[in-house]
């Protein structure tokens, strides 16, 4: 099975039209919903379907993904050395916290989610492996600028789009710049309202063999502010049982 860079491209698209609509397509359905036209989807899904990634219903016409992608998904999700790494302090965190954990890296200008563990409380963050995150409105994010040096960190801000997320998004260099100085000197980076505008999160620094991460814990704000010295106390616990590992 080969594709040529736009087909992937288009593939991904696909299953995420799946998974948006949860139900079968037919042929007509899948172009509209990629805007993309019959001829092109046609030629995707029959690779596809020789490859035993699509499967079609013989009555109705319309097709549906087999489990081969979840299996492979699966296979490869086990074998993250990362996230299998952190997976049993993000845990450790989630048990201590009841609230939603993340652990998240540096892409390029943004931050991507490795990893979520989502809280057992009815009203939660929710978010997935995968999310791509702003750098100076996320926890994360303004993690990965704290930590970076000085003329690093003014590069970076001078060039990125500071974009009002919420109506508490932080938004003059400044501003964010001094917010990012007295969060390193602290160890945690906070967010109340600033991505998600009900939302608070703390995070800290964890470096592994050179590589930077982010470990969170996010909740609704009130609850979090509530409950943010018994988060803090259980994020340095946490940190330090990583950089203990690491020493």
């Amino acid at each position: 099975m080969k594709f040529s860079d736009a087909s992937s491209t288009r593939a991904l698209r696909l299953f995420e039209c799946f998974a948006q609509e949860g139900t079968p397509l037919s042929l007509s359905e899948i172009a509209k919903l990629m805007d993309t036209p019959i001829s092109t989807c046609h030629a995707l899904v029959a690779v596809l379907r020789e490859g035993g990634y699509l499967y079609t219903n013989r009555r109705t016409k319309r097709f549906y993904p087999t489990k081969r992608l979840l299996r492979l998904a699966r296979s490869i999700a086990a074998e993250d050395p990362m996230v299998s790494y952190f997976e049993p302090y993000l845990r450790q965190l989630g048990e201590a916290t009841r609230e939603t954990v993340i652990l998240g890296t540096r892409q390029d200008d943004s931050v991507v989610y490795l990893d979520v563990i989502e809280g057992p409380q009815v009203i939660r963050y929710s978010a997935e492996p995968g999310d791509i995150k702003p750098l100076h409105s996320s926890a994360i994010g303004k993690l990965v600028l704290g930590e970076m040096p000085d003329e690093e960190r003014a590069r970076v801000l001078d060039r990125l789009s500071l974009d009002k997320v919420t109506d508490n998004t932080v938004v003059e260099k400044a501003a964010l710049d001094a917010q990012l100085r007295d969060a390193h000197a602290a160890g945690v980076y906070l967010t109340s309202g600033e991505n998600v505008s009900d939302v608070m999160a703390a995070a800290i620094p964890v470096v592994v063999y050179g590589e930077l991460f982010g470990v969170a814990v996010a909740g609704p704000r009130e609850r979090m502010k509530a409950g943010y010295d018994a988060v803090q106390a259980a994020l340095m616990q946490v940190g330090q049982a990583l950089k203990t590992d690491f020493e």
